[in-house]
This record gives structure tokens, sequence and C-alpha cells, in this order.
């Protein structure tokens, strides 16, 4: 994966923090960072906060885990940064990094469900699900 040169893109779900993230990605050499997060203005803020020569960060509203709004990431990234090397998850869980160097350079509708899908399995991984509920035994009274 490679990180120095990569435009980034990282969306941050509920109960996570893409803070820490988008700071390592900076320091490691990227060229250019879209954050997006389900919380009006924080995206935008830490944008504001890293965004520097060599490296514009654009913060966004958005929820990744529809796919308009993947979709909508995805070109508003593009249009301002480059095509996307990495695009990454934070949740509650931790972080996921997924590297788009396989998908086709153009945003496609194949490429955008397969954008899509990856995106998903790595919703999967870093969303913490709660144990489930162990049925409670009958007791005789």
């Amino acid at each position: 994966m490679r990180v120095n040169g990569s435009v980034v893109v990282i969306s941050v779900l509920d109960g996570g923090s893409g803070a820490d993230l988008a700071r390592r990605l900076t320091a490691a050499g990227t060229t250019g960072m879209l954050i997006a997060d389900q919380r009006v203005g924080i995206a935008e803020d830490l944008a504001t906060e890293l965004d520097r020569p060599g490296c514009p960060v654009v913060g966004v509203c958005g929820d990744v885990r529809r796919p308009s709004d993947v979709a909508a990431l995805v070109d508003t990234a593009e249009k301002h940064l480059g095509p996307i090397g990495l695009f990454c998850v934070a949740g509650p869980g931790g972080e996921r990094i997924v590297s788009l160097a396989e998908l086709p350079d153009h945003l496609d509708l194949e490429r955008l469900a397969e954008l899509v899908a990856l995106v998903g399995e790595a919703i999967g991984e870093v969303v913490v699900v709660p144990a489930q509920r162990r049925p409670v035994a009958d007791v005789a009274a």
C-alpha cells in the first residue's frame, strides 16, 4: 500500500474518529485528502487544521453507508484532488484502508459498484457489533 504521493479519502462512521489516521497519512506524504464525517462541521474543521501546501485537504459531511454518498465523495475527491489511491473507513472498532490501485482510473458504474462493495466490507470490519444476547434460562420456582 503506497501512501506517499497518494490521494486519500477518509470516511468516519458514528463512534469513530479519523483525526489520528488523517494526521498519520498527511505526515506520511499524501498529496491530497478528503475527509468525510457524518457529523456536520467535524471534517471541515479537521481539514482546515491539516490543509497545507503540497497536500490540500477537503472536509465534507457524508455517510459512506449510502452508495450515493460514496459516489459523491469519489467525485468530489477526484475533481479537487485527482485520482484516489486509498479509501479509508474509520469506525468505533478501528480503521480499515482499502487500496484502489486495482480499480479502473475512471469513475463508471462498474468501478463504483466494486468500490461500494469494498467499502461495505471495510464498514463491517470497523463497526463494533454488540455481542448477541444469550437466552435467559428458565428458573424453576
